[in-house]
Formats: C-alpha cells, sequence, structure tokens
C-alpha cells in the first residue's frame, strides 16, 4: 500500500521524507540547547538552596547532551547537592565516576572548598606512565689526572663541548602524591674533543707543532634512575630530580690530528675504533629540572639535565699500547670522566586508577 501511496503522490511523498530529515536534523540541536538550559537552571537551583531536584534534572542529558565543559560542571553540581544533602554514599560513588572520566582534571580556583575536599581525598594521580624521550646534549671532559707528550712548562690543554643526541624510553610510577620514580633506557651519542697547544717558540721553526686535538664520538646505553619532585608557581607546573644513572659504552670512536705553526697541511688521521682503550661502564649522578604540561591522557615534559661523571672512563692499563698516536700525532690519553648536559622533550601516557584514601 505505501508504494501505492507513493507513485501516486510522489510529490506530497518526497515533502513528507524531507520534513523528517530536517526534523532529525533539528532534533539534536534543540535538545543541547535544552540541556545547556539545564546547566543554568540547575545552577540556579543551587545557588538558592533547591537541592533535591539537581541530580534527576541534570541526569536525561549526562550521557550526551552536554559537551565536555558542561558535563564537568553538571558533575560538579551533582556531588555539591548530595554532599548538602549529606548522602556521603552518593557524592563518593559520583566522585569515583567523575574522576574516571576526567583523570587529568585539576582544580580550578573557583571549585567550592566541599568539591575540593572530596576531590582530594582520592588517588588521583596515576598510578604508572610509559613515555619516549629524545633530545640532544652537550659533553664536558671532566679532567681527573693530565697526561701529555708535550712539555708541560710550554703547553695549554683544554676541551671542547661538542653536540650529541640521545633517544629513548621510560616508565614512571607516584610513590606519593607528587613524588615520582622515574626508570629509563636511553641511546646516547657523546661528542668531545681534547686539545694540547703549544706556545710559539720565539724562532718560529717551520715544523714545530702547534696544537695536537682527539676528537672522541662515544656510543652508550644510560639506564638512569630518579627521583621527581612535582610543584606548581602561579599555574605552571614544574619538576626537580635526582639520581643516579649506569652507562653502558658500546663503542667509542677517536680521530687524531697534528698542526704547525706555519701554513702546512694539519695531519689528520682516520677514525679508529679506541672502544679496547676505554673502560665499559661509567657511573654518574644527575640533577635537572623541568616543565610539564598536561594533555589528555598524558603528559608533556621538557626536562634539562646535568649528568655527572664519577668514575674514570680511560682504561689505564692500554694508555700507552697504541704506537701510531703516540709517535705519529704526539697524543697522550687523560684520565678524565664525562659531565653530560642534555635538553629533551618527552612524551608520557598514564594510566589512572581512581581510588579513595585513607
Amino acid at each position: 500500500m505505501l508504494q501505492r501511496l507513493t507513485e501516486k503522490y510522489p510529490r506530497l511523498f518526497l515533502v513528507l521524507l524531507l520534513a523528517t530529515l530536517a526534523f532529525l536534523r533539528v532534533n539534536p540541536a534543540l535538545g543541547q540547547e535544552d540541556c545547556a538550559t539545564k546547566i543554568q537552571e540547575a545552577q540556579k537551583f543551587y545557588d538558592q538552596g533547591l537541592i533535591d531536584e539537581i541530580p534527576q534534572m541534570l541526569a536525561p542529558c549526562m550521557a550526551d547532551g552536554f559537551t565536555r565543559v558542561q558535563k564537568i560542571e553538571a558533575y560538579k553540581l551533582i556531588i555539591l547537592s548530595y554532599l548538602f544533602d549529606d548522602n556521603q554514599f552518593e557524592a563518593e560513588k559520583t566522585m569515583l565516576e567523575f574522576l574516571k572520566k576526567y583523570p587529568e582534571y585539576e582544580i580550578m580556583p573557583n571549585d567550592p572548598i566541599e568539591f575540593v575536599y572530596l576531590f582530594e581525598s582520592y588517588r588521583t594521580t596515576s598510578v604508572f606512565s610509559f613515555g619516549v624521550t629524545a633530545g640532544l646534549n652537550f659533553t664536558d671532559p671532566r679532567i681527573i689526572e693530565p697526561f701529555t707528550t708535550l712539555d708541560r712548562n710550554q703547553a695549554t690543554l683544554r676541551n671542547i663541548m661538542k653536540p650529541g643526541f640521545q633517544v629513548g624510553a621510560g616508565a614512571g610510577r607516584y610513590i606519593g602524591r607528587k613524588l615520582l620514580l622515574n626508570f629509563e633506557v636511553l641511546l646516547a651519542i657523546n661528542q668531545y674533543e681534547f686539545v694540547d697547544e703549544i706556545k710559539k717558540p720565539e724562532w718560529g721553526d717551520r715544523n714545530i707543532i702547534s696544537t695536537i686535538s682527539y676528537n672522541e664520538r662515544l656510543m652508550k646505553i644510560d639506564i638512569p634512575l630518579s627521583l621527581a619532585y612535582e610543584f606548581t608557581i602561579k599555574n605552571m607546573h614544574y619538576y626537580a630530580r635526582a639520581g643516579i644513572a649506569a652507562s653502558k659504552i658500546s663503542r667509542v670512536n677517536g680521530r687524531p690530528e697534528r698542526r704547525f705553526y706555519e701554513d702546512e697541511q694539519p695531519l689528520t688521521g682516520e677514525d679508529e675504533n679506541i672502544t679496547d682503550y676505554r673502560n665499559s661502564m661509567l657511573f654518574s649522578g644527575l640533577v635537572g629540572a623541568g616543565l610539564r604540561y598536561k594533555v589528555p591522557r598524558g603528559v608533556v615534559k621538557i626536562d634539562l639535565r646535568a649528568n655527572l661523571g664519577f668514575n674514570n672512563i680511560v682504561n689505564t692499563d692500554k694508555r700507552d699500547e697504541n704506537p701510531l698516536l703516540l709517535t705519529k700525532y704526539y697524543y697522550r690519553d687523560d684520565d678524565f670522566s664525562l659531565n653530560t648536559f642534555s635538553l629533551s622533550a618527552s612524551y608520557y601516557f598514564s594510566f589512572y586508577s581512581p581510588k579513595k584514601q585513607r
């Protein structure tokens, strides 16, 4: 029968179809406007102390009638209405539901104190987090004891910091409301240079050496363990950290160069694997600070850090076992450790499990 009517009155059927589609499109918008009005009405009821009707008034819109901001405000009104009605059970039940939906929520300056007290009675930090990090570093060798083939009275020994980078992953776990234990595994490249300069003799021999330099490129796996304390200043979130790190040195390349006073061609060597002339482990202490910014389901961090090396990484038993380096380039290893200064950006994905605290 419907087919006959559509064939007999095609224009009427088309008008009815368009009207139905228009109604379906307009109806959600009307619903959203109605829910926005409900928020305003509920706020007026709350201001007037008429709290009994608020949960039932807002319930129909909680599923999909509110925007994110409106739903947060609705949760607050419902929780506060239960609190003022001495219904602690429903208030806590609704707060737990709120924290599961919005685990990154942070207390606002205008939040009522009753809401703040209940909010802070729950564990709102993440249970644990996993993330990735990457950044740049500069390495400054810390000389423990200098060595050189030159006359120390006629030479100046110095170091040059050079850039490198690090990438890796980490995991964090809160052991207190503001204390975060952080474990990382990083692949790092460090570069630095040693320079021995000779004061120019008065007679100006063409073949006299002016500078001996040695560039090193070190690859290592860092395993830092640190404790970070988080704090907030003027709505900006910061942290300070301290800890220790163990590093496994996997490869070291060195390149020597010898320069002369006159305009002769410098004598530059090839990159050489000198891993056997270095100890395999480096231990260091670390300090740092940074800025953290909450994002949905995680946090972005900008981290400034200093790693201060403890031990000598030169294999002293093999210091004089590279005859080419000693006789051709006149270079001899210092005893040194590594101080590294790094700037990194990281993203950590957080796993939450809100829970009432004792």
